[in-house]
């Protein structure tokens, strides 16, 4: 049994973080950047002003990123690793289940070794 758990925790890790990343990456949509990116000056006075006039004053900065360039830019950040790992915690979950369900499965039927 415990050869099972080891063996369905390392899978599940795998395969978990695989999904959670091919998710978190299939989920952005329409990313930009600002080029010159927005000082915190410039932030605080965007602040300050109705959302139709923000977007108006750095719409002209705005560039709409691929999925690769963002990809590409953000993997460097904790704020792209961390949505990777919140997508990961269910297909983990998931997986580790079924790896545990099935072992024993195959344990009932005299399969397992």
């Amino acid at each position: 049994m415990k050869k099972l758990l080891v063996k369905s925790i390392v899978v599940a890790l795998l395969m978990g973080s695989l999904v959670g990343f091919v998710d978190y990456v299939a989920s952005v949509h329409g990313a930009s950047k600002y080029d010159p990116p927005i000082t915190a000056e410039e932030g605080r006075q965007l602040r300050e002003l109705p959302i139709d006039k923000a977007e108006a004053a750095v719409a002209s900065r705005r560039r709409i990123l691929t999925r690769h360039e963002w990809v590409a830019e953000s993997i460097g950040y904790s704020y792209f690793w961390r949505g990777v790992a919140e997508d990961s915690i269910v297909p983990i979950l998931g997986v580790f289940i079924a790896c545990v369900f099935m072992g024993r499965l195959q344990t009932r039927a005299g399969g397992a070794r």
